[in-house]
């Protein structure tokens, strides 16, 4: 039978190792099939521009001033905390007029609160919402609007100052009797209660007839209950007057989605008595404007797929989500709602949370039930059926998202990457950000310590930051845009508290698929520029085993400008067929630039 050889200085010497990190995580299989620029698990880890394995920033609590004013001499100024609220953030929006910019938030209450210069914040009067409803907010030109998906249409000055639509406005007049006869055009004019009075002009056609009237003047505060009449006049001797009823605006009813696109608000209906797979689109430039009636549409009406998401897209394209299908409203604005065009795009998937939704250039990432998908890859593969989901790689992590609670996520694109924030396991709120980095078209891993409800960029003072509002109703700030050479310590904590972070390597096999090793040396390479020193744990894994095995702890990196390179003697370790390696720091930046590791080979020699 055969016998391995023993002679250990006599068996060929293998390699094996990670000269860079840019496949990022591959956890979706076993250790020892992920490929040769992977690794198996990543935690609080970030990739940077040369494919090296980081710790990601820290993230602080928000500070500074969170209103601007064109006219406040103290805006730069810095060193305000602002204060916290206790309940979870159910939706923020970042608010700019040009004459100021401020954050308006939703804590679950009754009430929204916006920002202040003092930095708290305060309840916006007037406003109401219901109680623990998820906030959703769209800005149209210097009014920031919202909906809960429970009471009307409301909005935000440019003062914050809380507004209620009331003021219903024309927005057509249907003849319903031509009239005959008329040899020049008619006067039109309007009864009825108002605070602004509207004006139209009619249209004739052949035969001296009024085929319609166009609205000049929309007015506003006509009653709904009382709505005006029209006169149509000036009918000449032996022909007869023209008749028309009039339509006024009308907001739909208990908003739930919004969206600002195109100059347009669109928004989908709450209540019950209006078809879940309506959308509503308001007049261009006026939030206040709508006609329910003119302008809506059905997107797959009486498919009983209820639209999840709502999200603009290249052109005047208007994406929307089902949680079975996706369609695209092409919303060209030289045509009328009516004559838009509604096209399928896929009906074998859709998006199961709403926040997901992120356009990242032209094309546009979501969570669907079997994870994270790409528009681009479902057209791609639209023709031969063939689409795979963009979190493949992590379909373990996506497997462990709480489908009870998954409606709960979120993502923000910022910077090149796609976070999504994640429910895993038990959790009821989402406790993990997954981190898809663009140019490395991989997964970095999961990201702990954060608990986003909702994701908000700003601009304050032209200063673009990502936010992101928590579970325990705390704001924080992403420090990713402090220059390398100027990070702390600090600069790797969320808010003052330290965080670890750690890669988890691929299986090495040292290119022998059979047949056990003798380890002979693993090599690290890694870096660190900062002063205060990190304290790093080496681990080993073998076969493919959950137990983790110390290979050093409590190694010292000292701040050097040069690789740092952590050598050691894997002899004593044993047999082994593969083997993983753990590079773990308890706080501060871990940067792992390679893997060098060598061993000897146990060839299989036959018998004599």
């Amino acid at each position: 039978m055969p016998v391995q050889s023993n002679n250990v200085l006599d068996d060929p010497i293998l390699l094996d190792g990670n000269d860079s990190f840019v496949g990022g995580q591959v956890s979706s299989t076993r250790a020892n099939l992920v490929p040769d620029n992977a690794y198996a698990e990543g935690k609080n880890i970030d990739l940077d521009e040369f494919g090296n394995a980081v710790t990601r920033r820290g993230a602080a609590l928000t500070t500074g001033y969170l209103v601007w004013e064109t006219t406040s001499s103290n805006w730069e100024a810095e060193g305000q905390l602002w204060n916290g609220l206790t309940a979870p953030i159910k939706g923020v929006a970042y608010f700019d007029t040009g004459a100021a910019e401020r954050l308006v938030l939703s804590d679950g209450g009754t009430t929204l609160k916006t920002s202040t210069e003092s930095g708290d914040f305060t309840v916006v009067s007037g406003s109401s919402i219901a109680a623990g409803a998820t906030v959703e907010f769209a800005q149209l030109v210097n009014r920031l609007y919202y909906a809960d998906g429970d009471g009307a249409l409301r909005y935000l000055d440019s003062s914050a100052a809380n507004q209620t639509i009331t003021a219903n406005k024309v927005t057509s007049i249907e003849i319903t009797e031509k009239g005959l006869g008329y040899t020049s055009v008619p006067t039109i004019t309007f009864t009825g209660s108002n605070t602004t009075p509207a004006a139209a002009t009619a249209v004739l056609g052949y035969g001296g007839k009024v085929v319609s009237a166009t609205v000049d003047t929309a007015g506003s505060g006509y009653s709904t209950t009382a709505p005006p009449t029209i006169a149509i006049h000036n009918a000449p001797s032996g022909g007869t007057h023209a008749e028309g009823v009039v339509h006024l605006s009308q907001t739909p009813l208990k908003p739930k989605l919004l969206v600002s696109a195109n100059s347009r608000l669109f928004a989908t209906s709450a209540d019950a008595s209006i078809p879940d797979d309506t959308i509503y689109v308001s007049d261009i430039l006026d939030g206040e404007s709508w006609d329910l009636i003119g302008n809506s549409i059905r997107v797959g009406g009486g498919d009983g797929d209820p639209i999840v998401a709502l999200t603009p897209w290249y052109g005047y394209n208007m994406l929307v989500f089902k949680e079975l299908s996706i369609w695209v409203i092409e919303a060209d604005p030289s045509l009328s709602v009516a004559d838009w065009t509604i096209k399928l795009i896929n009906n074998r998937t859709g998006c199961v949370a709403a926040r997901t939704v992120q356009q990242v250039g032209s094309d546009v990432l979501f969570l669907s039930r079997d994870g994270v998908r790409s528009i681009k890859t479902i057209e791609a593969g639209a023709q031969t059926d063939v689409s795979l989901p963009v979190s493949t790689p992590v379909n373990d992590l996506i497997g462990r998202i709480n489908q009870a609670q998954i409606s709960k996520c979120c993502a923000v694109y910022w910077r090149n990457r796609y976070l999504l924030s994640v429910p895993l396991d038990s959790s009821t709120n989402p406790n993990r950000v997954l981190c898809y980095h663009l140019l490395a078209k991989s997964w970095t891993g999961h990201w702990s310590g954060w608990e986003p409800r909702d994701w908000v960029i700003t601009a304050f003072g032209g200063k673009l930051r990502m936010n992101f509002g928590d579970q325990r109703g705390q704001l924080y700030t992403w420090d990713d845009y402090t220059a390398e050479d100027s990070t702390t310590a600090d600069t790797y904590k969320d808010g003052a508290t330290a965080y670890e972070s750690y890669i988890k390597s691929r299986a090495y096999r040292y290119g022998e698929t059979w047949g056990d090793k003798i380890g002979y040396s693993v090599q690290f390479n890694l870096e660190n520029i900062h002063s205060t020193a990190i304290t790093s744990n080496l681990y080993y894994y073998k076969d493919l085993s959950d137990s983790a095995q110390t290979l050093a702890s409590s190694v010292s990196l000292t701040a050097d400008t040069n690789l740092i390179r952590e050598g050691y003697n894997l002899l004593p370790k044993g047999r082994f067929n593969q083997i993983q390696f753990k590079v773990q720091a308890d706080e501060g930046r871990l940067a792992l630039h390679s893997i060098e590791t060598s061993a000897f080979g146990q060839p299989i020699k036959p018998e004599r």
